[in-house]
């Protein structure tokens, strides 16, 4: 029997990465309820206006492929029948301008298929999609703050080579927060959640966004910005607050250790 390894090393070994803007892989019940397996440069929010959209067609057929176009995105579906007239799921989207490669894209699919059909862990899905797939990182981003609204800093990652910024991040972070306090428009309404403001600073600009009482903010560099770059602010959202919201912010016991790790998230996302 062929390991789940070796297979990979043979879908290495026969082609580059796919490059494209994202990719997720879903379970979906006959109830319409969804299941993320994987999902890399999509946010639920998205994944889910796709489904909406396309959750008939998905449903009338056992299986088959839906070309799209979402948000100034091509969507590309691919769709299978499993047990009980659920159906597992892939998504792929790319700019407009891109040309997909469909018969890559499907054959890419069967082999996931087959994985979740033979009950391959998520992580070895994971693993498969991270070594096969290449979303391009974001360009602009100077820093990325995320703090409470006492200005308390969760995490930090500022450009090198800005060490003004860098030496200063905790001044930044309280007057982020005081422009919170003095200035209850700012942000927008806290159910918005993901409405992001504007603000010129001369040399950059600073983006700011709160959910769950959670500030993120971003230092930008806007004339050398990528045009995913908003969309990847949304996903940083996300995932810092499915993360981290239940276990370490809801009751925060002063132990900012575990947002370490988050570098490696912004990492896949931004040049920083």
């Amino acid at each position: 029997m062929i390991s789940l390894n070796e297979n990979y090393q043979n879908l290495k070994n026969n082609s580059k990465l796919l490059q494209i803007q994202g990719i997720c892989i879903l379970e979906l019940s006959s109830s319409g309820d969804l299941e993320i397996i994987f999902k890399k440069g999509l946010c639920i929010t998205s994944i889910k206006k796709i489904i909406d959209l396309y959750k008939g067609t998905i449903f009338k057929n056992k299986q088959g492929y839906i070309k799209g176009n979402v948000s100034n995105l091509n969507i590309y579906i691919c769709f299978f029948d499993k047990l009980k007239g659920n159906k597992t799921v892939i998504i792929y989207v790319d700019k407009e301008k891109n040309g997909l490669n469909y018969s890559r894209l499907n054959s890419f699919s069967e082999k996931l298929f087959i994985k979740r059909c033979l009950n391959a862990p998520n992580s070895d899905i994971e693993y498969i999609c991270n070594r096969s797939i290449e979303i391009p990182r974001a360009k602009g981003i100077i820093g990325i703050l995320i703090l409470d609204k006492r200005g308390l800093l969760f995490f930090s990652k500022v450009n090198k080579k800005r060490k003004n910024i860098s030496k200063n991040i905790f001044q930044i972070a309280g007057f982020i927060s005081a422009l919170l306090i003095y200035s209850q428009d700012f942000i927008g309404s806290e159910g918005s959640g993901l409405k992001l403001e504007d603000i010129d600073l001369g040399n950059h600009h600073l983006y700011v966004n709160m959910k769950n009482d959670v500030i993120f903010a971003y230092l930008v560099e806007k004339s050398n910005c990528s045009e995913s770059i908003e969309r990847y602010m949304h996903i940083i959202v996300e995932n810092f607050l499915n993360k981290y919201y239940n276990t370490c912010i809801k009751n925060f016991n002063g132990n900012l250790a575990p947002f370490h790790e988050f570098e490696q998230v912004i990492d896949q996302y931004f040049e920083i």
